[in-house]
């Protein structure tokens, strides 16, 4: 479950209401994180616990106190005034039975050569405005001093309900979420600026999360595994595991669908063949033998191939041009095949008319976009700043399922379902991987087999998945390889 602040303010209230007492979850919160941080930081080490005037600096006085009581080395420091004495985190602070040190004495400390822990209680999900100019210093100066640092529920500077920096933020080793992830945990560049992200119980009751009517997902195998996952069976043949089509590129871009086809082949089908013409069907004999090649040479011809052919599922894109003829091949594909995907060049074809291509869209059909060509077909969407909304509003927009690509790739579908891939790695940043995403949603989908959705959210993991094994120097190929690692650690888990 990923909220926004709104969403976890609601579920409080009520914890509230049935505690009759605010200020307990504060003490259960700031006392579980406390015992996390004690089981995982040597009593050597010593932590400097930053506080603001807000409960997030409530929650750290009470995770000063009690590591205090634990034998940690602690000084606390509250960097702006606390302004109502009414307040939990006033009760906090009266709690203390300790030294508390100012910001002058935080900023002396950080110009220090020491490497003391820094746990971040400056701001946490509240945030909502751009941070003051002496914060901003603060936040600079423990970035500059390049020690471990924690931040409890969010990082400082992190919008919790966009994930955008507000003006600075501080990069944190760990982040303890508190009772579960925020929405700017996951999307860029909250998910860059948290670290780890390890959720903790704090005691809110489960059975509140009912109470918000909430979609988000974040991206995991057992969203999806049950649902049709395309395992090969004792009685599996080539033909029975669905028949793969993939649409060939230009003279100059066949690397492109060979690498599509090359990952379609690995996961989830047992046939793949490229429609190729005659300037390029040779080509495609030369460098991949697995693949079955027709030739097809004209509008009618690729009319009659469809008509008459059993196909399971349709990707086109990867290198095949921008131009009026992926235009034409899109719109005649999609009308003879209810399983597409609609990747790279055959989304840009249709920069200067979307509305074409939304018309020959449903939830069977899947758009792969990354940013600019996002903003390219989605214009009047560019300047909305959270990615999760841009997404809701496209998939309806668009009637398919989105799967927009970054390093948050959120997949969305037409009824309003999101989930967030939270496991990529910016070694996925190189030409190429793209062709190999693609290649991999479309051998998962089609009839008896997965949804558009569930398909497009198994593939964006597996790819993910698969290219976490090269810590640096990724290449397209690479992922390709680890698919078949990243099928057996699957079955061995779930199947």
């Amino acid at each position: 479950m990923i909220l926004n602040s709104s969403e976890i303010k609601a579920i409080e209230q009520k914890e509230f209401k049935l505690r009759k007492s605010s200020y307990s979850l504060m003490q259960s919160a700031g006392e579980k994180c406390a015992d996390y941080i004690s089981l995982n930081i040597s009593k050597n080490k010593e932590l400097l616990v930053v506080c603001g005037p807000g409960n997030n600096g409530g929650d750290g006085f009470v995770i000063g106190n009690s590591l205090i009581t634990k034998g940690h080395k602690v000084k606390i420091f509250l960097i702006l005034p606390l302004k109502n004495k009414k307040n939990d985190n006033y009760k906090a602070f009266k709690r203390l039975d300790c030294e508390v040190f100012n910001l002058k004495d935080l900023l002396k400390e950080l110009k220090k050569k020491t490497k003391p822990i820094i746990v971040d209680c400056i701001f946490g999900t509240g945030l909502n405005k751009n941070l003051s100019s002496s914060i901003k210093d603060i936040v600079r100066a423990i970035n500059k001093k390049k020690t471990f640092t924690i931040s409890i529920d969010m990082p400082t500077g992190i919008s919790s309900d966009n994930g955008q920096a507000m003006g600075e933020a501080i990069k944190a080793n760990l982040t303890l979420a508190l009772h579960c992830k925020k929405i700017g945990h996951v999307l860029f560049p909250g998910v860059y600026f948290s670290g780890v992200i390890k959720v903790l119980d704090i005691g809110i009751r489960r059975s509140l999360n009912k109470i918000i009517d909430n979609r988000i997902k974040e991206n995991n195998p057992n969203l999806w595994i049950n649902k049709k996952f395309p395992w090969k069976k004792y009685n599996s043949h080539k033909y029975s595991r669905g028949r793969v089509y993939i649409y060939g590129s230009l003279k100059n871009y066949i690397g492109a669908s060979l690498l599509s086809s090359s990952a379609a082949i690995r996961c989830g089908t047992g046939s793949v063949t490229i429609i190729s013409n005659k300037d390029t069907i040779d080509k495609y004999n030369q460098k991949f033998f697995s693949l079955l090649k027709v030739e097809i040479n004209s509008d009618e011809e690729l009319k009659n191939f469809l008509n008459s052919s059993p196909i399971t599922s349709f990707l086109i894109g990867p290198g095949a041009g921008v131009n009026q003829q992926t235009i034409d091949n899109v719109k005649l594909i999609s009308k003879f095949v209810s399983s597409v995907v609609i990747d790279a060049d055959a989304i840009t074809s249709f920069t200067k008319n979307s509305k074409e291509l939304f018309s020959i869209l449903d939830k069977n059909k899947i758009i792969t976009p990354h940013e600019g060509e996002f903003n390219r077909i989605f214009s009047d969407l560019k300047n909305v700043k959270n990615k999760i909304e841009k997404s809701i509003k496209a998939a309806k927009k668009a009637n398919c399922v989105l799967v927009f690509k970054g390093p948050d790739t959120i997949i969305a579908s037409p009824d309003g379902e999101i989930c967030i891939n939270t496991i990529s790695t910016e070694e996925l940043a190189v030409i190429g991987s793209g062709d190999v995403l693609s290649g991999i949603i479309a051998s998962l989908i089609g009839k008896n087999k997965m949804s558009a959705f569930d398909g497009a959210c198994a593939g964006v993991w597996l790819h993910s998945y698969a290219a976490r094994m090269i810590k640096k120097g990724l290449i397209a190929e690479d992922i390709i390889k680890n698919l078949p690692k990243a099928l057996e650690y699957l079955a061995k888990k779930y199947n």
